[in-house]
């Protein structure tokens, strides 16, 4: 569950930026938007390892369920089919 955290923080990350570019002036503003692509990036393929990552028990299972049903009902970030799609994977594989 170490990937739910680094999402977490990823989310984190660009939502700092975010609100940086949105409070920049023109010239900063130019300087962020890269950096923000990037972290953007970042989270992306965070969320995607944390979507494709096993589960070992019921517990586990039921927190990825709980934080991702959170991502996509709060808004926090895009959750697209593909990563949804290796959610339900991932618990497919889960061997009671």
């Amino acid at each position: 569950m170490d990937l739910i955290a680094a999402h977490r923080h990823a989310v984190a990350k660009v939502e700092s930026l975010g609100k940086r570019l949105m409070q920049a002036e023109e010239a900063e503003a130019v300087l962020i938007g890269p950096r923000l692509d990037a972290v953007m990036a970042d989270e992306a393929l965070v969320r995607r390892q944390a979507a494709m990552a096993p589960v070992a028990n019921v517990c586990e299972l039921k927190m990825k369920a709980a934080y991702f049903a959170r991502l996509m009902n709060d808004g926090w970030c895009d959750v697209d089919a593909d990563d949804l799609h290796e959610v339900l994977r991932s618990f497919v594989d889960f061997q009671i």
